[in-house]
């Protein structure tokens, strides 16, 4: 069977609608295709994804009849948050832009209000580099798409991870390609730092408001993003120590403290398996 003829029953073979012989023939084909087999993931996250579009009344106008929420502008970043906390944050653009986006993604209007000062200090700790420990969030994300931004949330300020490494903590390894699509859907960055992630090829990668906002952002967390994009041209994506056989991401906290004659690159984890390092329990480079 071809790899057109697979992906055009993809979606059959998950609901269980293929005849027998054709599921047979088709999943003989995936265990030989990795590609194909990543659609099928990404096919399933998709299908999830829908279900979760089914729109039942957000918890704050069930519990108050109250069907508009609050939102203002800090500098050049519009805000718009509930009594639980911020619901959707965005960079630049019209008013009018904002209000669209805000009514398509939640189905309620906005009214203008001076942001409370708690919230405030969240984006404007978040903006700065010094961070947020408990953002207060209002955004009644999908089942995986919770998981995602609780990964992204466990990720410490001055540092950063892979999209392998997110999907790796949500269980879904093998769906690198749609656990990036949440990232980039993420309504409420900055506080919910998906600037943190980054390319497994090297480098910061894009992000929603520009790659410069994203380095400005990362550098303001003490990230070394030209050191960054030396080891990608270099094609380091892991450090390792020689005197404890840890292998790290490069911006881990332990990775910093290595000294420089102790320092072992490494371009793969297989090549640090192989030679006898361990990956650090802190950072989760990669599953051991």
């Amino acid at each position: 069977m071809q790899c057109r003829s697979v992906l055009t029953r993809v979606d059959a073979l998950r609901t269980g609608e293929l005849h027998p012989v054709e599921r047979g023939a088709l999943q003989d084909h995936l265990r030989t295709c990795r590609s194909c087999e990543d659609s099928v993931d990404d096919v399933s996250l998709l299908a999830g994804a829908v279900k979760s579009l089914a729109v039942t009344s957000p918890r704050s106008c069930r519990e108050s009849i109250r069907c508009s929420d609050s939102f203002d502008r800090v500098d050049d970043v519009w805000v718009a948050y509930s009594k639980l906390g911020l619901r959707m944050i965005h960079r630049g653009g019209s008013e009018s832009d904002f209000r669209a986006a805000y009514t398509s993604r939640y189905g309620r209007e906005l009214k203008r209000s001076e942001i409370p000062l708690p919230i405030r200090k969240q984006l404007t700790g978040a903006l700065s580099g010094e961070g947020t420990a408990r953002p207060s969030i209002d955004i009644e994300p999908g089942e995986l798409e919770g998981e995602v931004m609780s990964a992204l949330l466990r990720i410490p300020r001055g540092e950063v991870r892979t999209y392998s490494w997110l999907a790796e903590q949500v269980g879904r390894p093998k769906a690198v390609r749609a656990i990036a699509s949440f990232v980039a859907r993420n309504v409420v960055p900055f506080v919910v730092p998906c600037h943190r992630v980054v390319p497994i090829s090297g480098g910061v990668g894009k992000y929603a408001f520009g790659t410069e906002v994203k380095r400005e952002l990362l550098r303001s967390e003490g990230v070394d993003v030209d050191g960054l994009d030396s080891l990608a041209r270099e094609g380091t994506r892991f450090v390792g120590s020689r005197t404890t056989n840890i292998v790290c991401f490069p911006t881990c906290r332990d990775a910093k403290r290595i000294q420089e004659k102790n320092r072992v690159p490494f371009r793969a984890a297989d090549e640090a398996v192989k030679k006898g390092f361990r990956p650090c329990k802190r950072c989760q480079p990669f599953a051991a």
